[in-house]
């Protein structure tokens, strides 16, 4: 066989005892993955380093320097390479991973943003017998027209214990993605870590809004689209094109890496004022406080005996919920 010669990983840095082996890998001409650990694992302790390394980046924004997409293990770094050698790049990030010596002192900054949601909507119901009737009208995480009874399944419980789940913990965004002004958020409580499959194929539509599940990630659709996220709700918009509302005059997209999304219960009739009040008066206030994640108390949380025997109990019932739910 010819030997290699290339190879897409450019430099390491070893593993220690609070933080997986680190791999900076050659993504294109102008963009590098700094990628934590060889095996996919979703840890919201990566994604504090992640987040707390990538500050840094761009505080010191060398010259060159274009943005970096944060995700919940690795980062990509957008640069010019005719203005910033990759090695240099490298060698900053490797500085910057030196002086963080462990996740435990981490303060980093996250606000908590409230967003209202309605369960089983008109809306998503309809996008939901869309797919039945034109992709595929033998959908078996279709139960009774919607999804919400196979998130259920999938997972050992109730349909009321999935909604309880699903508002009893915050939903931290490790970084934006698939969509524009999407993020991806993962419950903070591990006891609330409901896991399930993707539709398969996609759906062709989906509302704008729209609240779904995928793997053990929540997604909020920013516009209509397609998607295959497993959907249960609807909330008020995160994303604004035209920027006429105060809240996307600077940006139109209305989350930041590292925030924190609670969600509560409302009517599906309050969440379309609150759209005509975004979109069209453009006087809704949302509820956003500024806050912090200190990482010490966090990981003291997921560690105390309440948490860890109320996610092994969960989590023993949801192997035996995917052992009963049809395969998509």
């Amino acid at each position: 066989m010819e030997e290699r010669k290339y190879d897409v990983i450019l430099a390491t840095l070893p593993a220690t005892k609070t933080r997986l082996e680190v791999l900076f890998r050659q993504a294109g001409d102008g963009f590098l993955q700094v990628e934590y650990g060889r095996v996919q694992r979703a840890n919201l302790l990566d994604s504090f380093r992640i987040q707390t390394i990538d500050a840094k980046i761009r505080q010191a924004a060398p010259k060159g320097f274009i943005e970096t997409l944060p995700g919940i293990r690795t980062n990509m770094i957008h640069f010019d390479p005719e203005q910033l050698d990759v090695m240099k790049l490298i060698d900053m990030i490797k500085g910057f991973e030196e002086e963080l010596e462990d996740v435990d002192h981490i303060v980093m900054p996250s606000r908590v943003i409230h967003l209202p949601i309605a369960f089983e909507d008109s809306e998503t119901k309809k996008a939901v017998e869309k797919y039945v009737k034109e992709v595929r009208p033998d959908a078996p995480n279709v139960i009774n027209g919607y999804n919400l009874e196979y998130i259920a399944l999938c997972n050992g419980i109730t349909v009321p214990e999935v909604k309880q789940k699903l508002l009893g913990t915050q939903w931290y965004n490790s970084g934006g993605g698939f969509w524009p002004g999407g993020a991806f958020l993962w419950p903070m409580d591990p006891r609330c870590a409901i896991v399930v499959p993707k539709y398969n194929p996609p759906r062709t539509w989906t509302p704008e809004g729209t609240v779904g599940i995928g793997g053990p990630c929540v997604f909020t659709y920013t516009t209509p689209t397609g998607g295959g996220y497993q959907l249960f709700g609807r909330t008020i918009p995160v994303f604004q094109f035209a920027q006429k509302h105060p809240l996307f005059k600077d940006s139109p997209f209305l989350y930041r890496n590292g925030d924190r999304v609670q969600f509560h219960e409302v009517t599906e009739k309050e969440v379309l004022d609150i759209f005509e009040h975004v979109h069209n008066k453009t006087d809704y206030v949302y509820q956003i406080e500024d806050g912090e994640i200190v990482v010490k108390d966090y990981i003291a949380f997921i560690n105390s005996p309440e948490v860890v025997k109320g996610t092994a109990e969960f989590q023993a019932k949801q192997a035996e919920g995917i052992k009963k739910a049809p395969r998509l």
